[in-house]
């Protein structure tokens, strides 16, 4: 089983592992339409929504199915968003969510970068990739300025439920290791 460091830093981050203490930050932007908008999930109304994100965190965590840390500004201990990153044989994909009060200040291209530099260092990662939504462009900026290229459109893949309780058309972005190189 994989062993994911239980801390990256960055410049001017700090990413950790999520804590039920986290649960009130998590409610502030998992209850804020403008941030769920686009997630594959249902937006947080109640605080008890943010602590069952939480258990299911830290159980898929300790199982290695699923590795989700904490996005905090230094120096503060605040999480005000979160990323995480799945790894299947010799794939990983992630995702990440932001508080909105912290949009447009490229925190999240950092956390990005700071999960991929770990993924790419795993000898047996050898694809990583992400999507978002195909209105999400804020999203498929961040994916683009991480070094990830488009690979495809698909048609009805996701049911964003927070939009529509139909399948919505989906970006999906990708980077991958050739002959031993990224």
């Amino acid at each position: 089983m994989i062993q994911a460091p239980h801390t990256l830093i960055t410049n001017r981050l700090i990413l950790r592992r999520l804590l039920l203490s986290d649960a009130e930050a998590v409610f502030e932007y998992g209850s804020n339409p403008e941030v769920t908008r686009y997630m594959i999930w249902r937006n947080h109304t109640a605080i008890q929504d943010a602590v069952a994100f939480l258990e299911q965190c830290i159980c898929s965590w300790n199982t290695g199915k699923e590795f989700c840390w904490a996005i905090t500004v230094k120096p503060e201990d605040q999480a005000v968003g979160t990323i995480s990153c799945r790894i299947e044989q010799s794939e990983a994909d992630f995702g990440y969510v932001l508080n909105r009060k912290y949009w447009g200040q490229g925190y999240a291209t950092e956390a990005v970068h700071s999960v991929m530099s770990w993924l790419m260092n795993l000898p047996d990662v050898d694809r990583i990739w992400a999507t978002c939504d195909i209105d999400n462009r804020a999203s498929a900026r961040v994916l683009e300025k991480s070094s990830l290229q488009y690979e495809k459109t698909v048609p009805r893949a996701m049911i964003r439920p927070n939009l529509a309780s139909t399948p919505r058309d989906t970006l999906v972005f990708s980077r991958e290791r050739a002959e031993g190189l990224w």
